[in-house]
């Protein structure tokens, strides 16, 4: 059966309220929704995440690809609490990579904000829950649990999430070490397509961060 990740929209990055899309991101929902009208999935089985972006973008798809619009919804599918993590993780990748800066700081400037963002990562992932809040297991459990369920059936699935659970399945797909995560989030361009079919008894990588669509509309965005 075929999955296909969708990337929430552009959000409101930097505001007080983050999770709700900006303009840029409603327009690229709705150029989503235009490309997947063209891939023959009117018989899709369509959910989000309860996130408002995720929520907001499947809107956006369906206004655009002229899909029923649902209601449904699905936590699994919601993104790890980057929030949270922050706070507790970000002195640690600091350290390893002999930086003193605030998240507010390297915000500023993306050559200090990814590499940052990415070494919290992979502390996050080796804590093995020594912390307070979800931990990586947590997080990985419960994304392929939303998943799993859609093993079966004759329907493929559109499911609007966000870069953290498409990197984590896109990574479990190719095997790769969790670590590798880190840096596959990095990828994940607002409103692309990762594609992946399942056969033999597990997920397999089809296609990912498919984002033809926005580029040739210059909406080609990643936070």
């Amino acid at each position: 059966m075929d999955l296909y990740l969708l990337r929430h929209g552009q959000a409101m990055f930097g505001s007080p309220d983050y999770d709700q899309l900006s303009d840029l991101g409603q327009r690229q929902a709705l150029c989503l929704g235009e490309e997947l009208a063209d891939w023959n999935l009117s018989d899709a089985t369509l959910v989000s995440g309860s996130l408002k972006r995720q929520r907001q973008t499947l809107e956006g798809v369906c206004r655009g690809g002229g899909f029923t619009p649902t209601e449904r919804q699905d936590p699994g599918f919601n993104e790890l609490e980057i929030m949270e993590l922050i706070p507790l993780y970000w002195p640690a990748a600091c350290e390893r990579l002999g930086l003193s800066l605030t998240p507010k700081e390297a915000s500023q400037d993306m050559r200090y904000f990814l590499p940052l963002m990415s070494e919290a990562l992979r502390v996050w992932i080796a804590d093995h829950g020594q912390r307070e809040g979800e931990s990586f297991s947590q997080f990985r459990h419960r994304v392929l649990e939303a998943i799993a369920e859609h093993h079966q059936g004759n329907k493929p699935t559109l499911a609007v999430t966000s870069g953290g659970v498409i990197s984590l399945v896109a990574g479990e797909a190719l095997g790769a070490q969790a670590s590798h995560m880190a840096e596959l989030i990095h990828q994940v361009n607002n409103c692309s397509i990762t594609h992946l079919r399942y056969a033999r008894g597990q997920w397999q990588l089809q296609a990912f961060n498919i984002n033809g669509h926005l580029r040739r509309q210059d909406m080609l965005t990643w936070r």
